[in-house]
């Protein structure tokens, strides 16, 4: 039973860090290169960890509420996720000739783990209801 919440975790963590590793790549190169403070590699392995714990918390969830788990564990995971867009917009980054434009790069890469997750956990978490 758990085998599926890990795949669930492993596969978004995977189209995840694709997504964000494309998204990066493409502003660096066309927009502003905030390589120096966010580099590719601590965007994939965020998504990874991101995946790992996403997927054990809905498998707790689902084990403590058997019935209202996944309606519990998505409210609490989109109520984070757009809690966690905070961080960018009140961060103050030093070193970089534009830090105004941070918030508009990192703010995208908040949402894409999240949409990733929910979308897919219909099609690999099956549940006998």
């Amino acid at each position: 039973m758990f085998n599926s919440y890990f795949n669930l975790g492993i596969i978004s963590g995977i189209v995840s860090s694709v997504i964000g590793g494309i998204y990066a790549f493409v502003y660096y190169k066309y927009m502003f290169d905030f390589s120096v403070i966010l580099p590719i590699w601590k965007i994939i392995a965020t998504y990874f960890s991101l995946g790992l714990i996403a997927g054990g918390a809905l498998f707790v969830f689902d084990r403590l509420f058997p019935k209202y788990g996944t309606l519990f564990f998505n409210l609490k995971f989109a109520l984070l996720s757009f809690a966690s867009i905070l961080l960018p917009i009140l961060k103050f980054i030093d070193g970089v000739e534009f830090p105004e434009l941070f918030p508009g790069f990192a703010i995208p890469l908040h949402f894409f783990f999240p949409l990733i997750f929910l979308s897919l956990s219909p099609f690999i978490i099956k549940k006998n209801l």
